[in-house]
């Protein structure tokens, strides 16, 4: 029992002790919370002077960055054709003519548009060509004929209505002279029955008188006659006039059939339809060749290619579609073409001439075309490279600043810089647009007066205090 008392004591000293140092805890967590909400420092911190943090600035430079699409371009010919034949024949010639003399056609000969490049041989053709230029003769021919049987024709009308005047003025006299022997015959009459002449002399009077309305009914006759002659001369006019008509057609459809013959014949020939250079030949001269409407498989004589412009094709992502716009820049580099750059200068456009304005459902990209003009013929068919397309120009009224300087990033475009100003760090609130990663414009919130923080050797709060060690 003696013992118990020493015990109670120790276990009362350790429960002082721990109470001691509890309250030392609490009182010296309050003095830091007073030194860091700017009430009184805790012991020793006021002889302590806080060190700048060491930042690294940079100035934003002024103008927007420009919104560009890069991607994979292949080279395809402004305009390609297969040539076939529209007749078959054997192939004599495969050739075009240079300075008055022939060069033989091969890939990669050079040719204009509508120069011949080849020529098949078909004797029908050239036969049913003479045939039809007889038949056209002939027709002509036979249209002189009845031209004339028309002339001849309108001649026996005119000589009908003369032959009408005629008769007509003979039936005038015959009239006139009917009634100068009526006249006479009665006087003669009358003389008779008063017996002052010899009765036989009136007998002879009335027969004049009879003879002259005899004559005067022949006249008319002959005037009727006429007029009946002239009605059929007028048929007769009327039927060679028909006559020439169907001359004349003949004439068109015997020219309708010439023609067509020389069409066929012409098919004969081969012509390039544009300038540009061959790419392919599938036949030598001596081999036969089937028309394209034949059946069977059809091959193509030679292929032609048009090389003074060029498509350059790119497949626009989805994200950059809505963006694309025929005459947007575009600058075109080949992979084959190392070093040189197609762009727009002076008078000559590459820009996008156009697009399918419609996505591929399978890889959600669209059809874009940019022309380039290829006077050279540096370009070829398969060649590929890359394509810079400027969809959007940057904001002139923006800055770019390095992508690494913006904080607190977040979702529309908002976001936040540190600023230096009287060496203390500020951070302002940004409106920012376009991020390659590398730089991001600023529309709004800093001007390329302000010194931008990029790199802090240390936490960099606002209001922090910073030293300067390196300006761009």
């Amino acid at each position: 029992m003696t013992r118990q008392p020493g015990r109670l004591g120790k276990l009362s000293l350790i429960v002082l002790l721990i109470l001691a140092g509890g309250g030392t805890a609490a009182w010296y967590a309050v003095a830091r919370g007073k030194s860091a909400s700017g009430g009184e420092p805790a012991p020793g911190e006021g002889s302590k002077p806080v060190r700048p943090v060491a930042v690294e600035v940079v100035s934003p430079r002024p103008g927007g960055i420009d919104r560009v699409c890069v991607q994979p371009g292949t080279v395809e010919p402004f305009e390609a054709a297969d040539l076939y034949a529209k007749v078959s024949g054997y192939l004599v010639e495969l050739a075009v003519e240079r300075d008055g003399k022939k060069e033989r056609v091969d890939i990669g000969t050079p040719v204009r548009a509508g120069e011949p490049v080849a020529r098949i041989s078909v004797p029908e053709s050239e036969r049913q060509v003479k045939q039809d230029e007889a038949d056209v003769a002939k027709a002509e021919t036979k249209v002189e004929q009845v031209a004339a049987a028309v002339a001849t024709a309108e001649a026996d009308l005119g000589a009908a209505a003369a032959a009408i005047a005629l008769a007509r003025a003979e039936l005038k006299s015959k009239t006139s002279y009917r009634t100068f022997r009526e006249k006479q015959r009665d006087r003669i009459r009358d003389l008779a029955s008063r017996q002052a002449i010899d009765a036989k002399k009136a007998e002879e009077e009335e027969d004049q008188a009879q003879a002259a309305i005899s004559a005067e009914l022949a006249a008319t006759e002959s005037v009727n006659a006429a007029r009946q002659k002239e009605v059929a001369a007028a048929a007769r006019v009327k039927q060679a006039k028909a006559d020439l008509k169907f001359a004349e057609a003949e004439v068109t459809v015997a020219k309708a059939k010439l023609e067509k013959s020389r069409v066929m014949l012409d098919y004969t020939v081969i012509r390039s339809p544009y300038t540009g250079v061959v790419t392919r030949r599938s036949f030598h001269v001596g081999d036969f060749v089937r028309s394209a409407d034949a059946g069977g498989e059809r091959v193509p004589v030679l292929s032609v290619e048009r090389t003074d412009v060029m498509r350059v094709v790119v497949q626009v992502p989805d994200r950059d579609v809505p963006f694309v716009r025929p005459g947007n820049p575009a600058v075109v580099q080949i992979d084959a073409l190392p070093g040189e750059a197609f762009k727009t200068a002076g008078p000559v456009r590459v820009e996008v001439s156009r697009s399918a304005a419609s996505e591929d459902p399978h890889t959600r990209m669209m059809r874009t075309e940019v022309d380039v003009p290829n006077p050279d013929g540096k370009l070829r068919r398969g060649m590929y490279g890359r394509v810079a397309i400027t969809l959007r120009p940057g904001s002139p009224s923006a800055v770019r600043i390095p992508s690494a300087a913006l904080v607190g990033k977040a979702e529309g475009g908002k976001g936040s810089v540190r600023v230096v100003r009287d060496d203390i760090a500020q951070v302002v609130p940004v409106q920012y647009g376009a991020d390659t990663g590398a730089e991001a414009e600023v529309l709004s919130g800093l001007t390329p007066a302000d010194r931008v923080v990029v790199r802090a050797g240390g936490p960099v709060e606002n209001g922090t205090a910073v030293s300067i060690t390196t300006r761009r």
